[in-house]
């Protein structure tokens, strides 16, 4: 009977899966220059049917299904377009929450065709799609969790039931202590013996000189402060990005060189 209704447990919660099919995707909108939050930034991304969000205090959210999406972040000032940001997200998973954060840069109109729209009527779309509304994909995980719990629950206290009628039918106790198995991953991690690389000279130098400027250089100026080609300079950033030590950010025609915050 028991293994019935735990069959019947698992069905269900199989069941359950599609309801929770929607990955949200949510972060913050910075000023290039500060890395202060914009407040009220129109972010669009064009999944079917396109979703707007205005980002109040630079905060957004979106649910998406698996796909690729184009993102595209606008700041307006008088109704003149003052910042721009476009981005590119690929989307695998079936369910998960993932914080992707937004950088926009100045708008300039370089002979590049920008969409004429109607900004009343966004932000009044945006308004009501930011209203608090029943979400499935939240309430299907919370569902799925607790029958999981009350299943693991139930199994375990079946368990222990049958061992107490053991233990009075036999006068002994037939249970024995269960040794706590080892994570040779985990005693690694513990034993805090991990290699740490040297970096080449010519990569701590990039890396002094991103300090100096505060954190933030271009590429070009980096380029004229190194006396290297251009090649070379682009494949030592690159270097450095792959190690997790900097970012490079497209800005117009060029790059943008940050350091990351653990530097």
């Amino acid at each position: 009977m028991f293994y019935n209704r735990f069959t019947l447990l698992l069905i269900f919660l199989l069941l359950l899966f599609p309801m929770a099919s929607a990955t949200t995707i949510h972060g913050i909108v910075y000023e290039w220059s500060t890395f202060e939050p914009l407040d009220n930034a129109l972010v669009e991304v064009n999944s079917t049917p396109a979703q707007f969000r205005v980002a109040a205090s630079g905060v957004y959210s979106f649910n998406l299904p698996p796909g690729e999406y184009l993102i595209k972040t606008r700041y307006y000032t008088n109704n003149a377009l003052e910042y721009y940001a476009e981005d590119n997200i690929t989307v695998t998973d079936m369910y998960g929450d993932y914080v992707f954060d937004i950088l926009v840069f100045p708008w300039q109109n370089e002979g590049e065709d920008f969409p004429d729209e109607d900004i009343g009527n966004i932000t009044y779309d945006v308004e009501n799609n930011n209203l608090p509304v029943f979400d499935w994909t939240y309430s299907a995980t919370a569902l799925l969790v607790l029958l999981f719990v009350a299943a693991v629950t139930y199994y375990h206290y079946r368990v222990r039931t049958g061992n107490e009628e053991l233990e009075a039918a036999r006068g002994a106790t037939l249970l024995r202590p269960v040794e706590p198995v080892v994570d040779p991953a985990a005693e690694q991690l513990e034993s805090g013996t991990p290699e740490t690389e040297t970096l080449p000279d010519d990569l701590n130098e990039i890396l002094e000189i991103v300090r100096r400027a505060g954190g933030r250089v271009t590429q070009k100026e980096l380029r004229n402060k190194l006396r290297c080609s251009e090649a070379k300079v682009s494949l030592m950033v690159t270097d450095l990005e792959d190690r997790g030590l900097v970012r490079k950010v497209k800005q117009g025609r060029g790059n943008v060189i940050l350091l990351n915050s653990r530097q």
